[in-house]
């Protein structure tokens, strides 16, 4: 940053009165606790003091305090613009330039362990380029050989650390003028890219890499391990109306149906259901010769969504593919093939209204023609249907119903139409909901023992 920029961020959250004599004694401390704050802030993004505090003491003879911190290292915010105070945090100066992105981090943070290295490894992080993930040399490698350059390689490293977006890569790649020569290629980029991006350390996860945490989670078992997500659904603030349409903030209402956790399945849920999923969509591809291309089982991954949509048209077009799918591979596992039987003989394909949400799923209407309409209970997939759609509701819907085990879940495609119902006809599907409910119940589960509650 400039000078005038950082002595700009110091003057907003520091009080010029705070900055005082340094106590006496204590001024040798300032050098290895900035060495300290430096390295912190590259790996952490955004550190409580108190914590910060604990990882020094811990690792040095000398000790500090909170307070000291704060007295010693506040004139250096104004010399290095590497990090500053904000609250009771030490931030890196990416995020102090918008303070908001100090809780939005706190929140993906919480209840995450932190990686904190030994002392040697620890301070090698007060260079900011520093990485110990060799992950991403494969990166550079591609894209000196595909590209003939390596431009553009520290935006998108740096911007992995951070809140890593599709939106984010694509205005690096335009920026740079990066463009693929085939699919095949772009696929490479792609499982090069996450391959880096999951084995990085990111802000999010407290210095951790997205497989150490999914390897943390499945030996202690603690909250939904963090994934690498590309597509994002865009946000809606916490104290904007939310889009459902009930009139309460948006944090107060369907924001608390995304952080549930269960309205959506569990990582490993969606790692099983898309690995399965791209098997099967890789089948219907060879067989019909659709795309000149390989659909690696892997998840998670970038694909181009477009071309997955028209090989995902041809299957549902002729499901008995499925079928021949089982038939001519013995690379499939019992849940695996459980599953796809259960696809081929319980989908429902057609139109749905996306009625309501519940902290448990997502309530669809299936528009019916053969019969009466039926209410099923839908999880969602990486986020709730709440958090993905941002709709208000009714919402019309197309799309292909699945189960998956005790759950219903959908095909990973839901198309909405560009419908809005008026008060008389949102007061009519109300009064059906409830004639519904009261006759045949919410069904839960698309199998031969399917339940309704």
């Amino acid at each position: 940053m400039t000078k005038s920029q950082t002595k700009m961020l110091f003057e907003r959250y520091n009080p010029a009165k705070d900055v005082v004599r340094c106590p006496a004694g204590r001024a040798k401390m300032r050098k290895p606790l900035d060495l300290y704050a430096k390295a912190a802030v590259n790996l952490y993004g955004i550190i409580r003091r108190d914590e910060f505090v604990e990882i020094f003491n811990s690792q040095n003879e000398e000790q500090t305090t909170a307070e000291e911190v704060y007295i010693l290292l506040l004139p250096n915010v104004l010399k290095s613009g590497c990090y500053g105070f904000y609250k009771e945090y030490i931030v890196h100066y990416a995020v102090l330039q918008e303070y908001r992105w100090v809780d939005k981090l706190e929140q993906h943070q919480a209840d995450k362990p932190r990686y904190i290295p030994q002392k040697e490894e620890f301070l090698k992080y007060e260079w900011e380029w520093y990485d110990d993930n060799k992950q991403w040399d494969n990166l550079m490698g591609f894209m000196r050989t595909v590209f003939g350059t390596i431009r553009g390689f520290d935006e998108i490293k740096l911007s992995v650390s951070q809140t890593f977006s599709i939106e984010q890569l694509g205005a690096i790649m335009e920026k740079h003028n990066f463009v693929f020569a085939n699919q095949e290629q772009a696929q490479e980029f792609f499982d090069v890219l996450t391959h880096a991006m999951n084995n990085s350390r990111t802000w999010e996860n407290k210095g951790h890499s997205p497989d150490e945490i999914m390897k943390l989670a499945a030996s202690t078992r603690p909250k939904e391990p963090v994934e690498t997500v590309l597509n994002l659904p865009k946000k809606t603030e916490p104290n904007q109306p939310c889009p459902c349409g009930s009139g309460k903030k948006y944090k107060k209402c369907c924001s608390r149906i995304g952080k549930s956790g269960t309205a959506q399945l569990s990582f490993s849920e969606r790692k099983l259901f898309y690995e399965t999923w791209y098997k099967l969509l890789d089948f219907v591809n060879q067989k019909h010769k659709l795309f000149n291309m390989k659909i690696k089982p892997v998840y998670p991954a970038y694909r181009d969504e477009e071309i997955l949509h028209k090989i995902r048209e041809k299957l549902w077009a002729n499901p008995k593919v499925i079928s021949e799918f089982l038939n001519s591979t013995g690379s499939l596992s019992d849940e695996e093939i459980g599953l796809l039987t259960s696809w081929e003989k319980n989908y429902i394909k057609g139109e749905f209204l996306l009625i309501k949400y519940e902290p448990e799923h997502a309530v669809l209407m299936h528009i019916n023609k053969g019969g009466p309409p039926m209410l099923y209970a839908i999880k969602g997939m990486t986020n709730s249907i709440a958090e993905a759609m941002q709709r208000r509701l009714p919402v019309m819907l197309e799309t292909v119903l699945l189960p998956f085990g005790d759950k219903i879940i959908y095909d990973s495609y839901m198309a909405s139409r560009d419908i809005t119902f008026g008060e008389g006809i949102r007061d009519d599907l109300e009064q059906e909901y409830a004639i519904i409910m009261e006759k045949y119940g919410l069904t839960t589960k698309l199998d031969a023992g399917k339940e309704s509650i």
